[in-house]
């Protein structure tokens, strides 16, 4: 059996890299914006909060932040985790090339914004170019392996 490595096979491999390091590149450059918005938001809620309960008894502390957890979780402002690290990042970037948009994460800032918009122009066209190349190269592939299969059951 011959090798079935050709140039559309490493066309398609090089794309697919290609589109695994754009991926990661977006997903470094949208947290490097994006987290720091986030960490200053959440040290100014934390500061906020600290400030309204130092002017409230101390017994009551407790019965108040009880509510204004719950209107965090509510308005959806910053928690304990952070939600622009690299995973999570990368998933964003994967779902902005690839146009399905789940939503349940998205840039913030001005410059987060922009840079989602021009990454976004590059992302899809060079995403829909390594699928179709992906989608031809395993087409091929099939193709030749039916061609394997006839060629052997002429022989026999």
């Amino acid at each position: 059996m011959k090798c079935s490595i050709n140039g559309k096979a490493i066309a398609a491999f090089a794309t697919f890299c290609t589109v695994l390091v754009y991926l990661a590149v977006g997903a470094a450059i949208f947290q490097a914006i994006e987290e720091s918005h986030e960490n200053e938001q959440r040290k100014n809620y934390e500061e906020e909060l600290h400030d309204l309960l130092q002017d409230v008894d101390k017994e009551f502390h407790d019965e108040l932040k009880a509510p204004c957890h719950m209107v965090e979780v509510l308005q959806a402002t910053p928690n304990v985790t952070n939600t622009w690290t690299f995973a999570p990042t990368v998933i964003f970037c994967l779902t902005v090339v690839t146009t399905i948009g789940y939503g349940y994460m998205y840039p913030v800032t001005d410059e987060g914004r922009g840079f989602c918009i021009f990454f976004a122009l590059i992302g899809i066209p060079l995403s829909c170019v390594s699928s179709r190349l992906r989608a031809t190269h395993c087409q091929l592939h099939q193709m030749g392996l039916q061609e394997t299969k006839e060629g052997a059951r002429r022989k026999r």
